[in-house]
Protein backbone atom coordinates (compact mmCIF):
# COMPACT_ATOMS: atom_id res chain seq x y z
CA UNK A 1 0.00 0.00 0.00
CA UNK A 2 2.88 2.38 0.83
CA UNK A 3 4.40 2.10 -2.64
CA UNK A 4 1.18 3.21 -4.37
CA UNK A 5 0.61 5.96 -1.78
CA UNK A 6 4.13 7.33 -2.32
CA UNK A 7 3.79 7.20 -6.10
CA UNK A 8 0.45 9.05 -6.11
CA UNK A 9 1.52 11.61 -3.49
CA UNK A 10 4.63 12.48 -5.48
CA UNK A 11 2.48 13.06 -8.58
CA UNK A 12 0.83 15.97 -6.69
CA UNK A 13 4.25 17.26 -5.57
CA UNK A 14 4.27 15.92 -2.01
CA UNK A 15 7.54 14.57 -0.65
CA UNK A 16 7.22 11.13 0.95
CA UNK A 17 9.74 9.38 3.18
CA UNK A 18 9.55 6.04 4.96
CA UNK A 19 11.01 5.29 8.39
CA UNK A 20 11.19 2.19 10.56
CA UNK A 21 10.55 3.92 13.88
CA UNK A 22 9.84 7.15 15.75
CA UNK A 23 13.51 7.74 16.55
CA UNK A 24 14.42 7.85 12.86
CA UNK A 25 11.52 10.26 12.18
CA UNK A 26 12.56 12.51 15.05
CA UNK A 27 16.16 12.59 13.79
CA UNK A 28 14.94 13.50 10.29
CA UNK A 29 12.80 16.32 11.68
CA UNK A 30 15.66 17.66 13.82
CA UNK A 31 18.03 17.67 10.84
CA UNK A 32 15.38 19.25 8.61
CA UNK A 33 14.79 22.06 11.10
CA UNK A 34 18.53 22.67 11.52
CA UNK A 35 18.95 22.89 7.73
CA UNK A 36 15.90 25.10 7.09
CA UNK A 37 15.66 27.43 10.09
CA UNK A 38 18.39 29.80 11.23
CA UNK A 39 19.29 30.04 14.91
CA UNK A 40 18.44 33.74 15.02
CA UNK A 41 14.81 33.12 14.12
CA UNK A 42 12.72 32.49 17.18
CA UNK A 43 9.73 30.12 17.26
CA UNK A 44 9.84 29.28 13.54
CA UNK A 45 8.36 25.81 13.98
CA UNK A 46 4.93 24.98 15.36
CA UNK A 47 4.40 21.37 16.39
CA UNK A 48 0.94 20.17 17.35
CA UNK A 49 0.98 17.73 20.25
CA UNK A 50 -0.01 14.21 19.19
CA UNK A 51 0.46 10.55 19.97
CA UNK A 52 3.83 10.73 18.18
CA UNK A 53 5.25 13.03 20.87
CA UNK A 54 4.26 10.74 23.74
CA UNK A 55 7.39 9.55 25.53
CA UNK A 56 9.60 12.27 24.01
CA UNK A 57 11.22 14.72 26.43
CA UNK A 58 9.79 17.98 25.07
CA UNK A 59 11.94 20.16 27.35
CA UNK A 60 15.12 18.59 25.96
CA UNK A 61 13.80 18.92 22.43
CA UNK A 62 13.10 22.63 22.98
CA UNK A 63 16.60 23.12 24.44
CA UNK A 64 18.12 21.47 21.38
CA UNK A 65 15.83 23.34 18.97
CA UNK A 66 14.57 26.57 20.56
CA UNK A 67 12.72 27.42 17.32
CA UNK A 68 10.00 24.87 18.19
CA UNK A 69 6.74 26.11 19.71
CA UNK A 70 4.21 23.64 21.12
CA UNK A 71 1.81 26.33 22.33
CA UNK A 72 0.11 27.12 19.03
CA UNK A 73 -2.20 30.00 18.20
CA UNK A 74 -3.10 31.75 14.92
CA UNK A 75 -0.26 34.28 15.32
CA UNK A 76 2.46 31.72 16.05
CA UNK A 77 1.29 29.47 13.20
CA UNK A 78 1.03 32.36 10.76
CA UNK A 79 4.59 33.48 11.47
CA UNK A 80 6.08 29.96 11.50
CA UNK A 81 7.91 28.52 8.52
CA UNK A 82 7.33 24.86 9.43
CA UNK A 83 4.22 23.21 10.84
CA UNK A 84 4.38 19.64 12.11
CA UNK A 85 1.44 17.44 12.99
CA UNK A 86 0.30 13.86 12.94
CA UNK A 87 -2.33 13.03 10.34
CA UNK A 88 -4.88 10.29 10.73
CA UNK A 89 -4.92 8.47 7.39
CA UNK A 90 -3.36 8.25 3.98
CA UNK A 91 -5.32 7.39 0.83
CA UNK A 92 -3.18 5.29 -1.54
CA UNK A 93 -5.42 5.81 -4.58
CA UNK A 94 -4.84 9.59 -4.58
CA UNK A 95 -1.74 10.05 -2.43
CA UNK A 96 -3.77 12.28 -0.11
CA UNK A 97 -3.49 12.59 3.65
CA UNK A 98 -6.51 12.93 5.90
CA UNK A 99 -6.48 15.18 8.95
CA UNK A 100 -9.27 14.75 11.47
CA UNK A 101 -9.36 17.32 14.25
CA UNK A 102 -11.52 18.77 16.95
CA UNK A 103 -9.08 21.58 17.75
CA UNK A 104 -7.84 24.52 15.75
CA UNK A 105 -4.16 23.92 16.52
CA UNK A 106 -3.83 20.85 14.31
CA UNK A 107 -5.34 22.68 11.34
CA UNK A 108 -3.13 25.73 11.89
CA UNK A 109 0.02 23.60 11.56
CA UNK A 110 -1.08 22.19 8.23
CA UNK A 111 -2.58 25.27 6.63
CA UNK A 112 -0.73 28.46 7.68
CA UNK A 113 2.92 27.46 7.46
CA UNK A 114 5.16 27.44 4.39
CA UNK A 115 6.14 23.82 4.97
CA UNK A 116 3.81 21.17 6.37
CA UNK A 117 5.45 18.06 7.80
CA UNK A 118 2.83 15.35 8.28
CA UNK A 119 3.58 12.25 10.36
CA UNK A 120 1.59 9.23 9.17
CA UNK A 121 1.62 5.73 10.70
CA UNK A 122 2.05 3.29 7.78
CA UNK A 123 -0.73 1.05 9.08
CA UNK A 124 -3.16 3.96 8.53
CA UNK A 125 -2.67 4.02 4.77
CA UNK A 126 -5.95 2.91 3.24
CA UNK A 127 -6.53 1.86 -0.38
CA UNK A 128 -9.20 4.44 -1.25
CA UNK A 129 -11.75 6.96 0.01
CA UNK A 130 -14.42 4.28 0.24
CA UNK A 131 -12.24 2.40 2.75
CA UNK A 132 -11.87 5.58 4.79
CA UNK A 133 -15.63 6.14 4.89
CA UNK A 134 -16.13 2.59 6.15
CA UNK A 135 -13.51 3.09 8.86
CA UNK A 136 -14.75 6.38 10.35
CA UNK A 137 -18.04 7.64 11.71
CA UNK A 138 -18.44 10.78 9.62
CA UNK A 139 -21.22 12.12 11.85
CA UNK A 140 -18.92 12.07 14.88
CA UNK A 141 -16.09 13.99 13.20
CA UNK A 142 -16.05 17.73 13.88
CA UNK A 143 -13.61 18.61 11.08
CA UNK A 144 -11.88 16.60 8.38
CA UNK A 145 -9.45 17.82 5.75
CA UNK A 146 -8.14 15.86 2.79
CA UNK A 147 -4.77 17.25 1.70
CA UNK A 148 -3.34 16.41 -1.71
CA UNK A 149 0.11 17.94 -1.96
CA UNK A 150 1.10 21.59 -1.62
CA UNK A 151 -1.41 24.40 -2.10
CA UNK A 152 -1.84 25.26 -5.76
CA UNK A 153 -4.02 27.60 -7.72
CA UNK A 154 -4.15 28.99 -11.25
CA UNK A 155 -5.41 32.22 -12.71
CA UNK A 156 -7.69 32.62 -15.72
CA UNK A 157 -4.68 32.24 -18.02
CA UNK A 158 -3.88 28.89 -16.36
CA UNK A 159 -0.68 30.11 -14.74
CA UNK A 160 -0.07 27.73 -11.84
CA UNK A 161 1.09 29.16 -8.52
CA UNK A 162 2.21 27.03 -5.57
CA UNK A 163 1.74 27.99 -1.91
CA UNK A 164 -0.68 30.91 -2.21
CA UNK A 165 -3.45 29.50 -0.01
CA UNK A 166 -1.42 27.08 2.08
CA UNK A 167 1.96 25.34 2.31
CA UNK A 168 4.45 25.46 -0.54
CA UNK A 169 5.78 22.06 0.51
CA UNK A 170 4.09 19.02 2.01
CA UNK A 171 6.44 16.43 3.47
CA UNK A 172 4.90 13.15 4.57
CA UNK A 173 6.86 11.00 7.02
CA UNK A 174 5.48 7.46 7.05
CA UNK A 175 6.41 5.49 10.18
CA UNK A 176 6.37 1.69 10.11
CA UNK A 177 6.69 0.86 13.81
CA UNK A 178 4.69 3.51 15.57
Amino acid sequence: MFKLFKQKAEVVNAEVYSFNNKTDVLNFIKDFIKQNISDEVSKSVVWCYSEFLEGIDLDSLKKELPQIEFDINPNSANSAKIGINQVNFGIAETGSIVEISDTLTKRLCSSLTEIHIAILPCNNILPDMESLMKKIDIKAIPYMTVISGPSRTADIERVLTIGVHGPERVIILCVENF
